[in-house]
């Protein structure tokens, strides 16, 4: 490992990927503290181009910044100081927003004592990522039940939504003798930058029990959600609602028309973006269903309640967890598949709001295990941000080609 030492906060690392530079020195009974070693990370970029990642290592979340787009990060700062048993998996993540004062937001999910329950926590830094504060529980039930599978969102208005899966009401009837499917959809709202947040509000009951949430603007303070809904007694396709700051879920309404029926959680969330060119959200996901096998793309449109321009985008055994992000008109899709030897990241683009997608082509594979593809956005353009256990944490520029996108060999 390279070590260059600038000053205490600004001390940078260029850790080697590959699994090899996290294994433990002869003797030591864990490995180093670093971004390719740590677990589920998640990233974003600040106004200034500073891009942070948050990634989980050792029961501790981490936070380090680079100046050079993934060549180097800084030293990692530890966000909680106390040691809690963090969720860590592709679909529940540690998330990290920066807002326009560099102030950082974290949440994530606390795993607790009962299976599949846990805790929704968030930290903040006022002073540019060097100090975080004590971290706080944000569901405010006080029971010990589910409250899991966070996302988190910063609108152009300045409102702070943590949307996530909760079981509150399961419990409530279960005491009851009252049956219920699934769990229920939660939310809550910071106005002043993290400081205080909301109750907690209710969007829907019977939803999915563990799949993420997918999040993206919907006007300038109000956000839309897309998640997997139980339709029904057993059918598990996606549902859409706008929230707003107040509490108020409007146009709640049906995304995705598959027929999945399964009493089970397939552990494949959604994934949404905004079209700056119709206004429609972009969305993908993952089926099983009856009428629809495979990872697929449509437009759904709110004024319509439709989705339109459906596309397959894999059909293949092994394909899944997608993820859509737009830059300077055009969109770009990535996802996960495994061909029976090798696990592939795959990317397409398309350049006319959907309708119409290039040929895929893969943009990276590893042999060893992997996390989940993300895409990152900065106005530069767009950034694959994926980690493996073969070449640690990937944070790489798309290419602007037309002809089936690839990696920048930056």
């Amino acid at each position: 490992m390279s070590v260059v030492a600038v000053i205490a906060f600004s001390l940078v690392f260029s850790v080697p990927s590959g699994a090899s530079s996290c294994d433990a020195e002869a003797g030591a009974k864990v490995s180093q503290v670093s971004i390719h070693c740590g677990a589920a990370p998640s990233a974003t970029f600040d106004k200034n181009g500073r891009l942070w990642v948050t990634y989980v290592q050792k029961q501790h979340i981490y936070v380090s910044h680079s100046d050079d787009l993934g060549k180097s990060y800084s030293a990692p700062v530890m966000v909680n100081k106390v040691a809690e048993d963090v969720e860590k998996n592709g679909e529940n993540r540690p998330k990290i927003i920066v807002d326009a004062d560099t102030n950082i937001f974290i949440s994530w999910t606390l795993k607790t004592s009962r299976r599949f329950t846990g805790e929704v926590r968030f930290s903040r830094s006022l002073d540019g990522g060097r100090t975080f504060e004590s971290p706080r529980t944000i569901n405010d039930d006080k029971l010990l039940t589910g409250h899991r599978f966070d996302s988190l969102f910063l609108t152009d208005s300045g409102h702070l939504y943590l949307a996530w899966i909760d079981k509150r009401d399961l419990e409530a009837s279960a005491q009851r003798g009252d049956d219920y499917a699934g769990a229920a959809v939660y939310y809550a709202v910071s106005s002043d930058q993290g400081k205080t947040f909301s109750r907690n509000y209710r969007v829907a009951d019977n939803s999915c029990e563990c799949c993420r949430i997918a999040i993206a603007p919907s006007g300038s303070e109000n956000i839309a959600i897309l998640w997997r809904q139980i339709f029904g007694e057993t059918t598990r396709d996606h549902a859409i609602a706008v929230l707003t700051p107040e509490g108020q879920t409007l146009e709640m309404g049906r995304a995705t028309y598959d027929e999945w029926q399964i009493n089970a959680c397939p552990h494949h969330g959604p994934s949404m973006t905004r079209s700056s060119i119709s206004g429609d959200h972009h969305i993908s996901w993952f089926t099983n269903g009856g009428l629809h096998q495979g990872i697929y793309y449509a437009r759904y449109s709110l004024d319509s309640g439709k989705p339109k321009h459906v596309f397959k985008v894999d059909g293949n055994a092994g394909a899944g967890h997608p993820y859509l992000a737009e830059h300077g008109r055009e969109l770009s899709l990535v996802w996960k598949a495994f061909d029976g030897q090798r696990t592939q990241i795959s990317l397409i683009k398309s350049s006319d709001d959907g309708e119409s997608w290039s040929a895929p082509q893969i943009v990276h594979s590893t042999g060893d295990a992997s996390d989940h593809p993300l895409i990152v956005a900065n106005g530069d353009g767009l950034f694959l941000s994926w980690h493996s256990a073969e070449h640690g944490y990937v944070f790489e520029k798309f290419t602007a080609s037309k002809q089936g996108g690839g990696l920048a060999s930056e």
